[in-house]
């Protein structure tokens, strides 16, 4: 006859096949400290719209809540929305009544499981992270420095065809100096890019490497801001106070507007895919 010790330890999948999954020992040096929590509780929560999840995750961080992850389920555009939050069983408690004070709508379901192992014993306060000391290595440097050699020279390019796409009469005269459109291009096009690059880093896994060549290198080479301040202080000074503000003020809004495409459209890939 199994000792309880063993029974507790074995716990079956549920898979077709009915093989039970074992829960690894202990490893040796390792094993629960009198302060770790005996269980963990889970809460499932749906909030009915994304502005009544933002409140959702943005209270159980407040309260000290040692995970709330917020995900969509199937459905495209009309998905239900999941808030998945756990803890030590006292300050789930806390949270939920908080919830149900102020949402007491929303739906919630509690699961309590048994905590087997805990290592380290504080691992739901953060006892798992370890911070890395600050360092660039020559391998990390060596993508920056090429992604911001390919960004910078194809900054270059497109400024210069811009200059050359110019009438002649125009760009001899003051008209692009005014109004460099070539400048106002490339960041528009940046702050798009950059807009799909940091959603698919937020939302999707990307591996260093390519956060340090493209974001990181590329298009901050690629994109200038000094340029931008340069050009509307010499429009402004030198030429027309109206054609400098003009320019400073469409690069603003349509760098935004670039943006916000950019972080709509790769969402909507992400949830097509």
């Amino acid at each position: 006859m199994a000792s309880p010790e063993k029974k507790r330890r074995e716990k079956t999948a549920g898979n077709p096949a009915g093989s039970p999954t074992r829960i690894p020992e202990v490893s040796p040096g390792v094993s629960r400290a009198p302060e770790a929590p005996a269980a963990v509780v889970q809460a499932t929560l749906r909030p009915s719209s994304e502005a009544e999840c933002g409140r959702v995750v943005s209270l159980a961080h407040a309260r000290g809540v040692a995970t709330a992850m917020a995900f969509g389920g199937p459905g495209g555009d009309r998905a239900p929305i999941f808030v998945l939050v756990m803890d030590e069983e006292d300050r789930i408690e806390g949270l939920v009544d908080e919830l149900r004070g102020q949402l007491p709508e929303l739906p919630i379901s509690l699961a309590r499981e048994e905590l087997v192992l805990a290592a380290p014993p504080d691992f739901l306060r953060g006892g798992a992270h370890r911070e890395k000391p600050f360092g660039l290595t020559a391998h990390q440097a060596g993508w920056v420095f090429a992604g911001g050699t390919m960004g910078g020279a194809a900054r270059i390019l497109l400024e210069s065809a811009a200059v050359s796409l110019t009438p002649a009469g125009i760009a001899a005269g003051v008209g692009y100096a005014a109004f460099p459109w070539g400048t106002l291009g490339v960041n528009v096009l940046g702050s798009f890019l950059i807009a799909i690059v940091a959603t698919l880093i937020v939302e999707r896994y990307v591996e260093e490497r390519t956060r340090l060549l493209w974001m990181v290198g590329f298009l901050g080479s690629f994109t200038t801001f000094s340029n931008l301040v340069s050009q509307t202080a010499f429009g402004w000074a030198d030429h027309s106070p109206p054609v400098g503000t003009l320019y400073l003020g469409t690069s603003l809004v349509s760098g935004l507007a670039a943006v916000l495409l950019g972080l709509w459209l790769t969402r909507r890939a992400i949830r097509w895919a």
